[in-house]
């Protein structure tokens, strides 16, 4: 037997009916009850509670201001002054101000409507927004269970990173309004603004071999039009504000409301507004979502070839005082050498920009850029390098000059080296900290310039028929020792590995143990092939075995070949391990 369920139904008050209608057989006649008009259905309710909604308020409020627009005399402001005008200032900024996004923790929903508005108004490829939403979530225990979204875009810093770090120019913060802008035009698809920017905020489109930025809409504020993301929030979590850059600065000591990038280094214009500290027990929950960042393999081969070349050409002139032999031997080849993977890595390095044919445009930043100053250090490099080697091959009269051009090459690759160092540690990360990175570019520098130097001595005794045993040992020993403290200082990394997810070198250890675990292993062994077995397996075949001379020519070369091998698969981790704290819903 089918039930059915039935829900009062509200009807329309009966008409009155005459008096004498409601008099009774027996004569008696009185006051009929009247319908009760004021019931009201479960429907009713629902209705009632969709009035009070933001998209309900809006409408409201948009039909109220249509009426009063069609109304109005002529010259009336635009409707959508007034619409949103308790989502914009009253007024643009002044001195010393500058526009900014804040957003209510409170009131955002999760509903995502900011990022679709915001794909659709600027054109950008589907999956692709400036704004982004990531959840927070925690507590527990005696403390009530806490589940708050977090929507973010561009901060527009006081001090930018991204602008900071580009080399081509190709970012400006408005003196009128504070707002950062990307230049697409002359964007050369370098992508070191990502890396720069603590909060992840430029992304690169690989189509147009550029990267893409929220530019806070400014064209629609300067209409008087609130940016799409605000408009489009059905609670009114988002609004733009007029904030005083004293104050930004200010609050850069202070941290936000919940787990985030360090404020202290960009000094991010937005605020964020939370009825309760979202820090203490609370985090992202994709914390422990760990995934490699971008491998950037022509930047891994530039760095790892620049390196082998600045570390030969330093042997070759620091260690011909201390071993005259070697300087005999392998003087012109070995410079050569470092030229040669010199001029090979700064080409590789090309591959990485999104507009290849603009590459002049790097160097335009030398004035606050460290990938700027990279480029200019290394492209005084190679020449000085070509010059030092013709010297040595004895071309007139450079050849008389050999004394001080040696130096001044490696000046020049060192201060390469340095500035490769600073590209990475003013990006504010642990796991590429000042002392880190200097000691890992330095140990392959060293690595590279020992284990180069050594197999082109060895090749060149086999094809002279000059015994390169003198010159083995000396490069051998401190071939071994540093690769020891390298293996050291890696496998002691790992004590990382059992932090917590909020702890940046925890994530890193995570990482090389887990997703890269089989990169660290091939790491380790080609490093001990390279910088342990081959150069003594080469010394023996010279000394005590008395085997072909080719025959440790080719047992260094193929160390030569294991440590570059190890030295790409360190520095592809160097990236891939990269973990630093994020904004919620940011990962890469």
């Amino acid at each position: 037997m089918a039930m059915h369920n039935h829900l009062p139904v509200r009807s329309p008050p009966a008409p009155a009916a005459p008096a004498e209608a409601s008099c009774g057989p027996g004569g008696g006649c009185g006051d009929a009850p009247a319908p009760d008009a004021t019931v009201r259905t479960l429907i009713d309710e629902f209705l009632a509670a969709e009035a009070g909604t933001a998209v309900q308020r809006f409408s409201r409020r948009h039909d109220a201001e249509q009426a009063a627009e069609a109304a109005a005399a002529a010259g009336a402001p635009p409707a959508q002054d007034r619409w949103y005008r308790d989502l914009l200032p009253a007024t643009p900024p002044g001195p010393g101000q500058q526009y900014a996004f804040e957003v209510d923790l409170d009131a955002c929903s999760g509903c995502k409507a900011c990022v679709v508005a915001c794909t659709n108004l600027n054109g950008l490829p589907e999956g692709v927004s400036f704004r982004s939403t990531g959840t927070l979530g925690g507590a527990g225990g005696d403390a009530p269970a806490v589940l708050r979204t977090v929507t973010t875009a561009c901060h527009h810093c006081a001090d930018p990173g991204c602008l900071n770090g580009c080399p081509a120019n190709a970012y400006e913060k408005d003196a009128l309004t504070g707002v950062v802008r990307h230049l697409a035009d002359q964007c050369i698809g370098c992508r070191y603004c990502t890396l720069m920017c603590p909060y992840e905020v430029p992304r690169y489109d690989a189509e147009a071999g550029i990267v893409r930025k929220c530019d806070l809409c400014q064209d629609r504020l300067a209409d008087g039009e609130a940016p799409a993301c605000v408009q489009a929030c059905p609670t009114e979590a988002i609004a733009i504000r007029v904030v005083d850059l004293d104050d930004v600065d200010a609050a850069a000591d202070e941290p936000w409301p919940f787990a985030s990038p360090a404020p202290a280094t960009t000094r991010p214009a937005t605020r964020y507004r939370s009825s309760e500290d979202l820090r203490d027990g609370v985090s992202a929950v994709d914390t422990g979502a760990l995934s490699p960042a971008g491998a950037h393999p022509p930047l891994s081969v530039m760095l790892v070839l620049t390196q082998f070349a600045v570390g030969t050409l330093a042997v070759l002139v620091l260690g011909g005082g201390l071993l005259p032999h070697l300087h005999q031997l392998a003087a012109v080849p070995a410079a050569v050498a470092a030229l040669g993977t010199a001029v090979t890595g700064l080409a590789a390095s090309v591959g990485h920009l999104g507009r290849p044919s603009q590459a002049w445009r790097a160097v335009l930043g030398v004035g606050h850029s460290w990938l700027s100053r990279e480029i200019v250090a290394f492209g005084a490099f190679a020449p000085a390098a070509a010059v030092y080697s013709a010297g040595l091959a004895g071309v007139a009269p450079l050849d008389r000059a050999v004394g001080w051009l040696g130096p001044v090459a490696v000046a020049l690759g060192l201060a390469g080296v340095g500035t490769s160092v600073m590209v990475y540690a003013v990006t504010a990360r642990r796991w590429w900290s000042l002392p880190r990175v200097a000691a890992r570019f330095a140990a392959t520098t060293a690595l590279g310039g020992l284990a180069t130097t050594l197999a082109v001595a060895t090749v060149t005794g086999a094809v002279t028929g000059t015994s390169a045993a003198p010159v083995v040992p000396p490069l051998a020993v401190p071939l071994t020792v540093v690769a020891v403290l390298v293996g050291l200082a890696e496998l002691g990394l790992l004590r990382h590995r059992h932090g917590p997810p909020s702890d940046e070198l925890a994530r890193t250890a995570r990482l090389l143990t887990r997703q890269l675990g089989t990169l660290c292993v091939l790491r380790t062994a080609t490093l001990a092939v390279g910088a342990v077995l081959a150069p003594w397996l080469a010394l023996r075949m010279l000394t005590v075995a008395r085997t072909s001379p080719t025959a440790a020519a080719v047992t260094a070369v193929v160390g030569l070949l294991a440590l570059l091998v190890a030295e790409l698969c360190e520095r592809w981790r160097f990236f891939t391990a990269s973990a630093p704290d994020r904004m919620p819903g940011r990962l890469p």
